[in-house]
């Protein structure tokens, strides 16, 4: 684990105080469907390993599965322990991995695909964790950045909080330059007031 900043502590201890009834919470029915939604953007195939980073209690989880079948591998990582903890008890075919996006417990070119969902504010060092995300990628792998509100809307939310006050998504074109110099090439975003889509794709 990386050393910790009294304002990553502090973020910390937000998501363990918050992980009961998370998903109860913050993802209703419809925003379900939305989710579904934009999860036919994200390219995943039979038999992939997918890493899901900032997992949470696992929402992503049955999307991936249905998506993966049961010859694929997933492995979902968060920093906050009793968001994993809630993910392993409700999906014991996942590998948890308790750390954080900057520094990613996995070997070079291991996962296919990577899906940060509704997390990307919250890494401290976004650039270190772009770098993580290409290393951990095989060549021709995608890194996808998604959340179901657009930026402002996000960034405005986060601001009510004191432990997450300034957990910021990055413009469009910010993130391209975040991406591009971690080694990422072909990218495609695009975001509206209520989605954020991002993809960078590790040259083959």
């Amino acid at each position: 684990m990386l050393k910790m900043n009294p304002q990553d502590t502090a973020r910390r201890d937000f998501f363990d105080a918050h992980a009961k009834g998370w998903e109860e919470r913050n993802y209703p029915p419809r925003l379900r469907l939305r989710l579904e939604a934009m999860l036919e953007r994200v390219s995943l195939s039979e038999g992939m390993t997918v890493l899901d980073v900032g997992c949470g209690r696992g929402v992503l989880q049955p999307y991936l599965r249905q998506r993966v079948g049961a010859t694929g591998r997933l492995a979902a990582l968060d920093f906050s322990s009793a968001m994993l903890e809630g993910a392993a008890q409700r999906y014991p075919f996942v590998w948890p991995l308790l750390a954080r996006a900057e520094r990613i417990p996995l070997l070079d070119g291991f996962v296919d695909a990577l899906i940060c969902f509704s997390a990307f504010p919250h890494i401290e060092d976004k650039k270190a964790a772009a770098r993580e995300f290409h290393r951990v990628l095989k060549p021709g792998g995608r890194a996808y950045v998604i959340h179901l509100e657009g930026r402002e809307k996000l960034n405005a939310i986060h601001d009510r909080h004191d432990a997450v006050r300034g957990d910021h998504m990055p413009c469009i074109n910010g993130m391209r330059s975040i991406f591009g110099q971690a080694g990422f090439g072909h990218i495609e975003s695009d975001e509206s007031a209520d989605h954020y889509y991002f993809c960078a794709h590790k040259e083959d």
